[in-house]
């Protein structure tokens, strides 16, 4: 965390003038933000330094739009020059929400001003990290001696004597103990069990617990009877706490309840602990990721920097791929959209196509992985992602970009690319999970920043160039359609075609004789040829 104090002790903010003693103010800095869209009120994170100029002066300082974003920002940066635009009242405004304006000189750009202060949140946010990290290490250590998270169900076992086992709502085990078969009765346990609570035992204060009781016929057999225990806490999914006991056991007993209360108080520490932490650690690559968007040239010492802030090899080349969800998630607080970014990352990283070597960030509305280009199915690979978030989401109402190969310096057009393939998917085809943009070819040409075609000239080119042949081919069985593809993308070679589709070079210059007959066009003439090219973009884009 940065104090303000701290940023205006910087060499290139030292002669800035400020409307506040910020000595005076005892808030923490997070991040930096430069206001460069009108809306940007909807997307800044707390505790950002907004960087605000030019045009943009007249839209900040109004007081509906302060009095929307004063209480999440700590700072304001803006030049010397601007002053004079700022009516007093927004500075008296300011005020009184404690965020104090800093005008810096004019003549330092942006970057002179920004670079710095960037530069002062990764070393604290580093010196951070490494004390929650010696915190978290030592609090671990005091709960157990033992370093493996699995231990303490183990401990449990070894202290009170019954085997346990923690799952979640998945029956995934996330912990377990010795002296019991866990992975066979997981995989012999149905989840339904989890919808029918009943009282298990009562705590020394007199409460009832409730909870889970799992007793089957064929568990009686075997003389076992498990209770499963509810574990809440923030930043986790749902989970349980499965208790092993035999089949005699009505309810649980006070002072085993008590017990368990206990383990379970322990465990939810753990938890926090481990969560706060990779909440951190996102948080800080995610900065990290801003200083990648910034490159603009290939750089040996900025890429081995960035590497090993990042503790993995930054590669030369990726894709970006870009994933969005259109749903109630998507108004998360700040502090629970993290914890939920977190969690898909903790369930990406399972994949068995995912490795060190992709990079993994959230930014804004968009997660982020940035997939090494390698020999990876990138088809299947997308397909195995579809998978993972169908089942993460539970839902379909998100989309995935793709952009294409680039150099790790040129990550912002990826970025970009990936963005507008998003785009598109709303805008045109709301039913279809990913787009490539590499897929989109000559198309490009057609679609605004907001990834809409052209309705009229869509469809216009279908009608005049696809759809008479997919109706020839519907009612006579034929294969015009394929036969035109095939001819265009081996180059109008007959002898190419011809052995491609097996058939006799007379039979394939009949078909395209038939082909022109019912388009009425010359397949010759440029024109057509690059109107049919466009047309089969558009259908391919429109059918996959």
């Amino acid at each position: 965390m940065v104090k303000p104090i701290e940023i205006i002790q910087l060499k290139e903010l030292s002669s800035a003038d400020c409307t506040m003693n910020l000595e005076d103010i005892n808030i923490n800095v997070t991040g930096i933000n430069v206001m460069d869209t009108n809306n940007m009120n909807s997307w800044i994170k707390k505790g950002e330094i907004i960087v605000v100029g030019g045009e943009y002066i007249d839209i900040f300082f109004t007081e509906k739009y302060l009095t929307e974003v004063l209480t999440k920002i700590r700072v304001i940066i803006t030049k010397k020059r601007y002053q004079s635009y700022i009516k007093k009242k927004y500075i008296t405004l300011c005020t009184i929400y404690n965020v104090p304006i800093i005008f810096v000189e004019n003549s330092y750009s942006w970057s002179d001003i920004i670079s710095p202060i960037q530069s002062l949140i990764i070393r604290n946010q580093s010196n951070l990290l490494a004390d929650v990290e010696h915190f978290h290490r030592t609090m671990l250590l005091a709960v157990s001696d033992k370093s493996m998270h699995k231990d303490i169900c183990e401990i449990f076992y070894e202290l009170i004597g019954w085997p346990v086992a923690i799952i979640d709502e998945n029956f995934l085990l996330l912990d377990y103990s010795s002296g019991f078969n866990w992975l066979n009765y997981i995989d012999n346990t149905q989840k339904s069990i989890l919808n029918v609570f009943d009282k298990i035992g009562t705590s020394y204060e007199g409460k009832d617990v409730i909870g889970i009781l799992d007793q089957r016929k064929n568990l009686s057999k075997n003389n076992l009877k498990f209770f499963y225990i509810p574990i809440s806490g923030a930043f986790q999914k749902k989970s349980y706490m499965i208790l092993k006991q035999d089949k005699n056991t009505e309810t649980l007993s006070e002072d085993l309840l008590a017990k368990i209360e206990s383990f379970l108080l322990i465990y939810r520490l753990k938890i926090s602990f481990q969560m706060n932490y990779k909440l951190i650690n996102s948080h800080y690559q995610n900065i990290i990721f801003e200083d990648l968007l910034q490159l603009n040239e290939a750089n040996k010492s900025t890429k081995e920097k960035i590497s090993y802030l990042l503790g993995t090899k930054v590669l030369d080349f990726y894709r970006v791929v870009m994933i969005k969800e259109i749903s109630t998630k998507s108004n998360y607080t700040f502090s629970q959209g993290d914890a939920y970014f977190i969690n898909f990352k903790n369930s990406l990283i399972n994949q068995k196509y995912i490795n060190d070597s992709f990079l993994i960030f959230s930014r804004k509305n968009y997660w982020i992985l940035l997939m090494p280009v390698t020999n990876i199915d990138l088809e299947e690979f997308l397909k195995s992602l579809v998978n993972l978030l169908d089942d993460f989401y539970q839902h379909s109402n998100y989309f995935i970009g793709v952009s294409e190969s680039h150099p790790y310096w040129r990550l912002s057009l990826g970025y970009k690319e990936a963005e507008q393939s998003i785009n598109i998917l709303v805008s045109n085809y709301p039913s279809k999970r990913y787009l490539l943009y590499s897929k989109l070819g000559i198309l490009k040409m057609f679609i605004d920043d907001q990834g809409k075609i052209n309705q009229l000239y869509r469809d216009k080119m279908l009608e005049t160039y696809i759809f008479p042949l997919k109706e020839t081919d519907n009612k006579n069985r034929t294969e015009l359609l394929s036969t035109l593809e095939t001819f265009f993308y081996c180059g109008f070679s007959y002898s190419r075609t011809s052995k491609k589709l097996f058939i006799h070079k007379n039979t394939l210059r009949a078909r395209i004789k038939r082909i022109e007959q019912i388009l009425d066009v010359d397949i010759k003439h440029p024109d057509n040829l690059m109107n049919i090219y466009i047309s089969f973009q558009i259908y391919h884009l429109v059918t996959e």
